[in-house]
């Protein structure tokens, strides 16, 4: 990347935090690359699933271990043969094509041979694209018979030469699309055995030198696109496979559907097959913000003057600090006057608090009942009890702060540890994040300031945005997309109105469990996996169950992206139990209905009330569809 001009600088600093892409030319891959926490675990000799969504990073992850983007960060520069540990080479599924192998009038037994002949010949590409890129490293030829062998396996004429070989590859995988399009004719072709062509050319290519002692790593990208019936196949291989090849394999959460292999009975197991990598669960925040902090270094070096450390460059707010902001002052002088009208000395005493604790009475009365003067009191005579109460309400009573006000901004997120949690794991939104608030800073075309750093505001009204970007685009996402964007908008409702009406409500309820009828709980919970594989929400293990209805063992939070989107806490604090009929009637001709017994009855906020963003799906909320 070049030196860019003070005209051209939010551009290049925008670039910079555009993307996390495994398309980046290779120069560039290498500049920006960071290896995550868990690379040595995906370096290790045993097949692994990277299990992760959307821009979690497995394709970046994967395409790192490709021979040709070798990194000197986590790889020596000796001579070729000494200095990789492996050599890997990378497969993607891609939907449109993986899918076209049904129907058409054959058996699956049938799909099952034409799709194990279409994954051969797309690794053994791979495979000879490594051929020849280890050929010119080396000055040397893989031997003709070697190749002619490979060839064969295939099911092609016998070649002689490593292009020669690349070109029969193409061509037979070309001849392989027609057939499946033309079912009719699928007798013409000749099929090789499934994984046997991946075997011969590994022990050719071992047996040649041309790769030494190294391991060969097939990376196999978006698996969750595979039919049930083909990832049945690829179990296979990855159950059987052999020294010098090993599988990684990257794939949407819940996306390993089919854990049975070819025989039906033999399932692909872990840990005896395979290892799996949460990608989520491997010290996402040291990884993300080492990210950050490598494009902040990289802009201060083509001369742009923003801070190095990411603490410094995103501005945060304390809780006081926000509360302010957010019109505690107005409310803590309310506190005070009343008070002082029926006890000024216990006034006077209070005057020395601040804004935010004096607000926090009023708070505590509207969530407990009682007379502020009794509470002041009681404050006074109890300080250590109280103090601990304000600290842990203080950030509930943030959300009530601006209950019922026209405020733009009623809740700020804003901050390193903030930005984190909203990415949820998901380097991709976490960058997103930062070049919006750069965007909503700073206009296209001018200059950034000396020490630029991004404000409070910018962050916040980024994170409204993002989180309505990916709202919308659960509906092309997902099968069920349009029923996943009414849950979330459901749901976030709920939690938006307990977040801001706190009487006799626990604080910061941010995830449920379900209870109910066991066909509603089936249905719901099939929905929810899907959800949970698209980012619309998150799922754990849930911790003692609080009631005994409660039958499903996940506890369920939206996505942390959505939290500014729909002003609710991102952090992970308390639970609340949702009927499993009243959350699937939101897909229903009345969502209001549903939501208000979700909401046990419990008045909701008029239109006029709603954040702006929340008032663009007044119609949905209103019983109407949208």
């Amino acid at each position: 990347m070049n030196v860019a001009s003070p005209q051209s600088s939010v551009s290049a600093l925008r670039q910079l935090f555009g993307d996390n892409r495994a398309e980046w030319p290779v120069e560039e891959f290498r500049e920006l690359f960071v290896p995550p926490t868990y690379l040595a675990k995906l370096m290790a000799k045993k097949p692994s699933f990277l299990v992760g969504g959307r821009g979690t990073g497995k394709t970046t992850s994967l395409q790192s271990l490709r021979f040709d983007a070798a990194d000197s960060r986590f790889r020596s520069e000796e001579a070729v043969g000494s200095e990789f540990e492996f050599f890997g080479i990378l497969v993607r599924m891609n939907k449109n094509r993986v899918r076209a192998f049904q129907s058409g009038g054959l058996d699956e037994w049938r799909w099952s041979k034409l799709f194990a002949h279409y994954f051969n010949l797309l690794v053994c590409a791979e495979l000879t694209a490594l051929t020849i890129w280890l050929e010119s490293r080396n000055q040397t030829e893989f031997p003709a018979p070697r190749i002619e062998r490979i060839s064969r396996d295939l099911g092609l004429k016998p070649i002689s030469s490593s292009l020669g070989l690349a070109a029969a590859i193409r061509d037979g995988i070309s001849e392989l699309q027609l057939v499946v399009n033309n079912p009719a004719r699928v007798d013409q072709l000749l099929l090789s055995m499934a994984e046997s062509p991946l075997r011969v050319f590994c022990n050719e290519l071992r047996e040649s030198g041309l790769i030494g002692d190294c391991i060969l790593f097939c990376c196999i990208d978006e698996y969750e696109n595979l039919l049930d019936y083909q990832q049945a196949v690829l179990n296979t291989y990855i159950k059987h496979a052999e020294p010098p090849l090993s599988y990684k394999v990257g794939v949407r959460k819940n996306g390993l559907r089919n854990r049975q292999t070819l025989d039906g009975q033999d399932l692909l197991k872990t840990p005896d097959d395979y290892a799996e990598i949460e990608i989520a669960e491997e010290g996402f925040d040291f990884f993300a913000k080492a990210v950050a902090e490598l494009r902040l270094r990289r802009a201060v070096a083509i001369g742009i003057e923003v801070p190095t450390s990411l603490g410094e460059f995103l501005e945060e707010l304390t809780i006081p600090e926000e509360a302010i902001l957010l019109g505690a002052g107005e409310i803590a002088d309310e506190v005070l006057a009343e008070i002082c009208k029926v006890d000024p000395v216990l006034g006077d005493t209070l005057a020395s608090k601040s804004k935010q604790e004096l607000s926090f009475l009023k708070y505590w009365q509207e969530s407990q009942g009682g007379s502020l003067v009794d509470l002041a009191a009681d404050w006074m005579k109890n300080k250590t009890a109280w103090q601990t109460r304000i600290g842990n309400y203080a950030y509930a009573s943030l959300f009530w702060l601006s209950k019922g006000k026209g405020n733009r901004i009623r809740k700020y997120y804003a901050g390193e540890r903030t930005l984190l949690a909203l990415a949820s794991g998901n380097i991709r939104y976490f960058l997103e994040l930062i070049d919006e608030a750069i965007g909503k800073e700073l206009p296209l075309g001018q200059g950034v300031p000396v020490g630029f750093r991004l404000s409070a505001k910018s962050q916040t009204f980024a994170a409204r945005d993002v989180g309505l970007r990916k709202l919308n685009q659960l509906e092309g996402l997902a099968d069920h997309g349009v029923q996943l964007k009414r849950l979330v908008l459901a749901v976030g409702k709920v939690f938006f109105e307990m977040a801001r009406t706190p009487s006799g409500k626990t604080p910061e309820v941010t995830s449920f469990v379900l209870n109910g009828d066991p066909d509603d709980l089936g249905r719901l919970t099939e929905l929810l996996s899907e959800g949970v594989g698209h980012l619309a929400f998150e799922a754990e293990p849930r911790t003692k169950p609080t009631s005994n209805l409660e039958l499903r063992d996940e506890e369920y939070r939206l996505h942390r992206i959505f939290s500014a989107f729909f002003e609710i806490s991102h952090r992970k604090k308390r639970r609340t139990v949702f009927s499993a009929g009243d959350l699937l009637a939101v897909l229903e001709s009345k969502p209001a209905q549903a939501i208000s017994r979700l909401l046990n009855g419990t008045e909701q906020s008029i239109e006029a009330h709603l954040p702006e963003q929340l008032a663009f799906f007044s119609a949905f909320y209103d019983g109407g569809e949208r």
